[in-house]
């Protein structure tokens, strides 16, 4: 089980300042770049990852159209793991390909109202996969228990794969999880927004034990 917080930056200064926050508290971080796809509200973009020098592993979610366009600047900035979203992506077969060729670890994202049959040809050749657990593209949404019922269909479909689940995520939620079958978590509010970080990370990290 792995807590993965979640970096959702309007600037660089922010991105810089948040890494910095968890560099020590954790082994790896997500970063969410958004496009207007997804929102209104866009976040740095994907040339900003270049800007990040900690050691932490890097996977990125790629909430833009077409991601495919934006994997060269992930593995240029280091990130070990991808995470595509299907709602704006052509051909998915050509984003996990490409994917690997850069030698990154490749998944697809899904946003809380598409349904699992969108990775269904897809999951056999994935790393993992990413279930969103609130609509794509903002943080400080609530929960919805809509995600419980897609973890089991990935279960049912590729039992062995890791499922990180992001969007509103606490220790109560984190343990209703854990019994579905989710393995990672992508944390944001729960964490920026807390006094004491470290302590956050320890309270998610004794809910999934």
């Amino acid at each position: 089980m792995r807590i993965i917080p979640a970096i959702l930056a309007t600037n660089v200064t922010e991105l810089l300042e948040k890494c910095a926050r968890v560099d020590q508290l954790v082994d790896r971080i997500q970063i969410d770049i958004v496009g207007r796809a997804f929102s209104a509200e866009v976040s740095v973009g994907v040339e900003a990852l270049e800007q990040i020098s900690s050691a932490l592993s890097l996977d990125v979610q790629l909430m833009v159209g077409e991601p495919i366009a934006y994997l060269n600047r992930c593995d240029l900035a280091g990130a070990s793991r991808v995470f595509g979203h299907v709602e704006h992506m052509r051909d998915s077969r050509a984003f996990i390909e490409y994917g690997f060729s850069l030698g990154m670890e490749v998944g697809l994202a899904v946003d809380l109202p598409t349904p699992i049959v969108a990775i269904e040809r897809s999951i056999a050749d994935l790393d993992s996969v990413l279930l969103m657990s609130v609509p794509a593209g903002r943080s400080g949404q609530l929960f919805d228990e809509r995600v419980f019922g897609k973890i089991a269909e990935v279960k049912a479909l590729r039992p062995d794969l890791p499922i990180c689940v992001d969007g509103g995520i606490t220790p109560s939620v984190v343990k209703q999880l854990v019994s579905e079958g989710a393995t990672e978590f992508a944390v944001g509010n729960f964490l920026w927004e807390s006094k004491d970080i470290g302590k956050a990370i320890a309270n998610l990290s004794k809910a999934v034990q």
